[in-house]
């Protein structure tokens, strides 16, 4: 389904958004990545390289989506470079550790900023063209957004504000013939080869030690560890939700199901969680 279709993949340097690229170019899609770094940038495709894989299919940029003027320019150089758009994952997010009562304006905004507003110009800039070509629009979410667990806090309110945003989006495009996906998913694991695995190894103990948190902090769940996902089997997934053109995909399901608890018995379902949580 994504022979010669044009998709610009954010995020696309390391994690979940790298394994989606380069399974789109094993796909046959022609793949415009985006990163904040140059060096990310370069290391992805040297990965990818690396691997013998076809990274004739795969083109690389950088930009802070963050910054005013940044989505506009990605969907401008897309059109230079692989001559449309059909297609645009947002795989762009940060992850965090702290406390909400300690998290400061300019804390929450650069959660907001990375989750939320780095998806939100890009998505004004493509969405003609994506629901012209019927494409898809995916926002790679999190389970966060729809259950707030201990010192996940400032994160859960930027996946929040996503899963809204998404919402927002697919109202308005979705009748215009494009398919707008929210994944709500859980940790995903990194590839072995990844460029950014070293670093993320650490990243959580180091906010945790800064902020005086417990040492459960640093599970992949806050103080609830859940298993991390395959990479590749989300792929797999988030292509079969494509295909199915669906509106959500939640993994893992039974953390949907709680979701939904706590929506239908608001203070039953909320005490169960609290206790989970400690």
């Amino acid at each position: 389904m994504w022979r010669d279709r044009r998709v610009i993949v954010t995020g696309g340097t390391a994690g979940f958004g790298l394994v989606l690229a380069r399974r789109l170019a094993r796909d046959g899609a022609r793949v415009l990545i985006v990163g904040r770094s140059p060096d990310g940038v370069r290391r992805a495709l040297e990965t990818c390289d690396r691997a013998g894989e076809a990274t004739s299919a795969l083109h690389g940029i950088t930009a802070d989506l963050g910054r005013a003027g940044e989505g506009n320019r990605v969907a401008g150089e897309s059109l230079r470079l692989l001559g449309g758009i059909d297609d645009v994952f947002c795989c762009v997010g940060r992850s965090g550790r702290a406390k909400i009562l300690d998290a400061g304006d300019d804390l929450l905004r650069e959660y907001l900023t990375a989750n939320l507003f780095a998806a939100t110009e890009l998505t004004r800039a493509v969405a003609d063209d994506v629901a012209a070509a019927r494409g898809h629009l995916v926002y790679i979410g999190s389970l966060a957004g729809k259950i707030v667990m201990p010192f996940l806090g400032p994160y859960s309110v930027a996946k929040s504000a996503l899963a809204a945003f998404t919402d927002a989006v697919r109202l308005e495009l979705a009748p215009r013939g494009a398919h707008v996906l929210l994944v709500s998913s859980g940790p995903i694991a990194r590839a072995a080869d990844d460029p950014a695995a070293e670093r993320a190894a650490t990243r959580y103990l180091e906010e945790a030690a800064a902020a005086g948190l417990p040492a459960q902090a640093t599970a992949p769940g806050g103080t609830t560890s859940l298993s991390q996902l395959d990479p590749d089997m989300l792929v797999s997934r988030v292509f079969d939700a494509c295909r199915r053109r669906t509106a959500e995909l939640v993994v893992p399901r039974k953390v949907g199901l709680l979701a939904g608890l706590i929506e239908w018995f608001p203070d039953g379902g909320r005490r169960w969680l609290a206790r989970v949580a400690r």
